[in-house]
């Protein structure tokens, strides 16, 4: 059964409630009312009226700096009550983006919901379906433009914990234009660093490794890296790497791609392409739920 599959019956199942900031997009609201007809979901639409002062304290909890009076002005922005809500738990996902670019969605979230105690860094995914029905994790493909080594680590960790989630394994190329010794550079010495780090936390993954090696076993072979199975995270060096491969996937392989999600907060957030369908917001965030 493939991974959509699998996320429908768990939405079904669990019937999690999921808030929506952005009603007034057609497609949202289509999307919302078949997830409700379906019973894959309850939706929590905005009601500016419910305003509480527990909603605004979820923004004083992730930055105590900010005077009472702002945190009174932000909470009233979509983005901001829904992510309170989700904090509070009168939720379990949010899903945005639709209306909203991903800067927004992530600014919105981060002073409500908060980041993760795993990690320190924002990132994003995408699910990449083959022709063929094979499912990859494809990540970072949207938020960090500017990949350091810590970054990358949180890219990674961040990743193959939504891959066990929602692919049931985890095995993870750190992706670059060379393989183990073949080449060097400092996106190479970052990325073995980073291999380095993970691995002796326990991670299965292989890197420095170029893209033929990571989908070919015979290749990975040839060039000195041997796995069993077949690696299902593809960690790119950078944004520029992630998001053209992504694109390339899409158009030339006839990759089915669904996504951006958000990874790294504390609970589960996604952010829509602003070119989403209908289609589009129901898979996204069925799969979301899926992931919590």
């Amino acid at each position: 059964m493939q991974v959509l599959d699998k996320a429908f019956d768990i939405a079904r199942k669990k019937n999690y409630k999921i808030v929506f900031p952005e009603k007034d997009d057609k497609r949202v609201f289509e999307a919302a009312s078949y997830l409700s007809t379906e019973k894959l979901a309850q939706i929590v639409w905005l009601d500016e009226k419910q305003i509480t002062p527990e909603h605004v304290s979820t923004i004083l909890v992730q930055r105590p700096h900010i005077k009472r009076s702002i945190a009174e002005k932000l909470i009233k922005k979509p983005l901001y009550f829904a992510g309170s809500i989700l904090a509070l738990g009168q939720a379990d996902a949010m899903v945005a983006g639709a209306i909203n670019p991903t800067k927004r969605v992530i600014e919105a979230a981060t002073l409500t919901v908060g980041i993760s105690s795993k990690v320190n860094n924002i990132s994003s995914f995408f699910l990449m379906i083959s022709p063929e029905g094979l499912e990859y994790i494809f990540s970072d493909c949207a938020v960090n433009i500017n990949v350091n080594e810590e970054i990358l680590k949180d890219i990674t960790v961040s990743a193959s914990e939504m891959a066990n989630k929602l692919l049931g394994f985890s095995k993870i190329a750190l992706l670059s234009f060379s393989t183990l010794e073949s080449g060097d550079g400092e996106s190479v010495k970052m990325i073995r660093n980073v291999y380095n780090t993970l691995k002796s936390d326990g991670f299965d993954l292989y890197g420095p490794i170029q893209g033929d090696a990571a989908i070919n076993k015979e290749i990975a072979q040839r060039k000195g890296i041997h796995y069993d199975d077949r690696i299902n995270v593809m960690i790119f060096p950078s944004l520029d790497a992630g998001n053209i491969a992504y694109k390339l996937c899409q158009s030339l392989g006839k990759f089915r791609s669904i996504g951006p999600f958000l990874q790294g907060f504390k609970k589960p957030v996604c952010d829509l392409s602003r070119g989403a369908t209908t289609e589009d917001i129901i898979s996204s965030s069925v799969l979301t739920i899926a992931s919590i």
